[in-house]
């Protein structure tokens, strides 16, 4: 056997068991069907978002926009929209329970992603109502951003807050040294120089404040006005203790009036900056409901489904192709049983396709009888293969090597092997070719002959060899058919049906092996070989019974085995090659049977589609 395999060996391979490989095929196909069947719809919608300040932004006072970092910003904000604080808010929104489980299942209705190449934000929710989807998409936009400005404007307000009790703070105490003032001057009314001067002394406080905001201690501007401080001061001391006392009053009046009109201003600007605050999120694309679902994708579970399937039938062709034992071809026939292939019978149809699939696809062992007959070669539909037993009597003949009469034994190692068909069909294109031909039913276990030819069973063989009647006696001829099976318009159209002679099995025995040791075979052959040119012995497979060896040894000039391609292990072959030659008969070779063209070779298989082309001319 060559351990190398050509594309046509594969081919042959997968061609013998394309059945299966089909049937497993259609399972993936309507699994794939069946599994996306039972998941659930799912439709999408889908929004874009960019994160960034509004150009108002960056023109507020104390605003951080200049710092923002536009792509890291996006990193992290990729987690806050998926996080459970926005998934909550949403619920929210769309009017769930918080803390419910339809709420708890909006973190997984919904996923985010940057865009590709693009400093975008894509939010996809998923839902079995597509109008559902774009609600969910669109709540979780909303929630973020409320979130968003929700941050972004709490340092602001905390801001002001901080101000606003500055600023009460300080207005407090401003009353209470109005109040001292008010006081101290309606106990002192003569008092009012040094208020000018407190004043006056105040004023130059509070610019000197400014120009040390813009200037160092050592500025002109600076020294001039400390000089004047100075000076004002040393006035300030000349003028009586109630004017010193009025004076101070004022200028503690007058700075509280400055801190809270500056502490009022940035109350008044961190305001404005609150309800000037917005967020940084806007919508590049709405959520909208889409028509087409996202899930099952039909088209690529098939796609799938398709190519899974042709992966495991090819695969499960060669698997069982690596497991089978039976030997498929002829080389590989002739090289382990060191025997010739005498013939090749094609597969041959019966008109009645459930038992075609009975014996095909359900392994079947036999046909019954109208199938049968619709196979034999009398028939019109069959006749096209009777080239193929003329060319198997040729090659018998050829390996006999002989002119005179032979009987030759058809036997199989295993049962439903096509040894009665090929035996029948033998006896018909020999009887064709108008050599007088006996047909004899030795299967005295499971005859079949007679039901084949609708004639009665005995006397037959068993009867003869038991010494009951003459083998004259039970021989059948055409007349004998008319009244059974086979259509008589048929037999008689078949040219040389009348050299086809038949000898059923006769009574069953319960001790086949002993009538057939105790048969006085060479005298019964020699009557027979006087009277017909060649005797065909249907006989029971040779693993199963001992028939066929017996008769083999005793009554037959060869033996041809029917083999039907990988019906039956190449061990099994061997060894009933090997019992049919223990008794020292003569083993002519193996017949393979049930053969399809597409599966003998290029080498083989054309000389049928010839024969067919060249008969119809």
């Amino acid at each position: 056997m060559n351990a190398e395999l050509t594309l046509y060996d594969y081919w042959r391979i997968i061609n013998r068991r394309k059945w299966t490989a089909l049937l497993v095929f259609t399972v993936a196909i309507f699994s794939t069907l069946f599994y996306t069947r039972l998941q659930p719809t799912v439709y999408s919608s889908q929004a874009l978002i960019k994160i960034k300040p509004p150009a108002s932004y960056y023109r507020m006072p104390g605003s951080d926009a200049q710092d923002f970092d536009q792509w890291g910003a996006v990193a992290t904000e990729l987690k806050v929209i998926a996080s459970s604080e926005i998934s909550d808010r949403a619920g929210v929104k769309l009017g769930l329970e918080p803390g419910s489980k339809a709420a708890a299942a909006i973190a997984g209705a919904y996923k985010v992603g940057r865009l590709p190449d693009a400093n975008l934000i894509v939010i996809t929710a998923y839902n079995s109502d597509p109008g559902r989807a774009a609600d969910i998409a669109a709540a979780v936009i909303d929630a973020y951003r409320e979130f968003d400005l929700e941050q972004k404007s709490l340092q602001a307000r905390k801001t002001m807050e901080d101000i606003a009790a500055r600023k009460n703070e300080v207005e407090d105490s401003l009353r209470s040294f109005e109040r001292q003032k008010q006081n101290f001057v309606e106990n002192n009314p003569r008092t009012g120089l040094g208020g000018v001067l407190a004043n006056q002394l105040a004023d130059l406080e509070t610019k000197k404040k400014e120009l040390l905001e813009k200037y160092t201690p050592n500025h002109p501007e600076v020294v001039n006005l400390q000089q004047r401080i100075r000076t004002a001061e040393a006035r300030l001391g000349q003028i009586p203790a109630g004017e010193v006392a009025l004076a101070r009053i004022s200028r503690e009046v007058r700075m509280q009036e400055d801190l809270y009109t500056t502490l009022n201003k940035q109350y008044e600007e961190a305001k404005l900056g609150v309800s000037s605050m917005v967020s940084f999120v806007s919508v590049v694309n709405r959520p909208v409901p889409e028509p087409v679902p996202v899930s099952p994708n039909r088209r690529l579970n098939l796609m799938v489904g398709a190519a899974l399937g042709f992966f495991v039938a090819i695969l499960t062709v060669f698997l069982l192709e690596n497991l089978d034992v039976s030997i498929s071809t002829i080389e590989d026939i002739e090289a382990f049983m060191k025997l010739p292939v005498l013939g090749i019978i094609p597969s041959i149809l019966s008109e009645k396709m459930l038992d075609n699939w009975l014996t095909h696809v359900f392994k079947k062992e036999r046909y019954t009888d109208e199938a049968f007959r619709s196979v034999l070669i009398v028939n019109r539909r069959a006749s096209g293969v009777i080239e193929s037993y003329h060319s198997l009597r040729t090659n018998i003949m050829s390996q006999l090597n002989t002119k005179e009469s032979v009987s030759l034994v058809f036997s199989s190692a295993g049962a439903a092997e096509g040894k009665t068909l090929t035996a029948v069909n033998f006896a018909l294109s020999c009887a064709h070719s108008g050599l007088k031909t006996l047909l004899i039913d030795a299967d005295m276990r499971r005859p079949a002959i007679n039901h084949i030819f609708g004639t009665r069973q005995d006397p037959g063989l068993s009867d003869v060899l038991a010494g009951k009647t003459e083998w004259r006696d039970a021989v059948l001829e055409i007349s004998d058919f008319i009244m059974g099976g086979i259509d008589f318009d048929l037999l008689m159209r078949f040219p040389g049906s009348e050299n086809l002679k038949v000898l059923n099995c006769g009574t069953q025995p319960d001790n086949v092996i002993d009538i057939l040791d105790a048969a006085d075979w060479p005298d019964l052959m020699r009557d027979l070989k006087s009277e017909f040119d060649i005797i065909v012995f249907d006989s029971p497979p040779v693993l199963l019974f001992v028939d066929s060896v017996v008769i083999a040894k005793h009554a037959a000039d060869g033996v041809v085995l029917v083999y039907k391609a990988g019906k039956i292990a190449r061990g099994a072959l061997k060894r009933a090659k090997e019992q049919i030659t223990g008794v020292n008969a003569r083993m002519l070779g193996v017949v393979l049977n049930g053969v399809r063209a597409s599966e003998m070779g290029p080498q083989y298989g054309y000389y049928y589609s010839d024969y067919k082309k060249y008969a119809r001319r």
